[in-house]
């Protein structure tokens, strides 16, 4: 393995039912859906997987933030999860504000032309919506 190739990162979109993951591309420019897995016993020891399986760097997952900025109990199942995924991993965890995520997925999909039936296929949409909040991370990288 060349360690002075930058690492993907990996973005995830958390549900109490499914998990959406995304994928960086190697330089860190695009985000691309990658699967959604069922949130389960088996998500950490999964997601610890695909870290090694695909050379992640950094994982970036999405912090539902209220409108008005403030947290609700989502944003802290997201924070607990990330705490427990944090202690299984050895990569750095990041919040990203993913505040309108999952209707930009579903714009994302018409946009697409996808039918309605793909648009009703939720785990589609998880993983359209963790690659809109780590591609919202990885632009946000490049202004800073």
């Amino acid at each position: 393995m060349n360690h002075d190739q930058p690492k993907r990162l990996l973005g995830i979109d958390f549900g109490n039912k499914r998990i959406g993951l995304a994928l960086s591309d190697p330089s860190g420019t695009i985000a691309v859906g990658y699967m959604t897995i069922q949130n389960d016993e088996m998500t950490y020891s999964r997601i610890a997987e695909i870290i090694i399986e695909k050379e992640i760097g950094r994982i970036v997952i999405g912090l539902p933030i209220t409108l008005k900025g403030g947290e609700s109990q989502k944003t802290k199942e997201v924070r607990s999860f990330s705490s427990d995924l944090q202690k299984k991993v050895d990569v750095p965890v990041i919040f990203q504000d993913e505040r309108f995520t999952s209707k930009n997925a579903m714009a994302t999909m018409i946009s697409m032309n996808t039918t309605q039936k793909q648009r009703r296929q939720k785990g589609k949409i998880d993983e359209i919506a963790a690659a809109i909040i780590l591609q919202a991370y990885l632009d946000g990288e490049k202004n800073r």
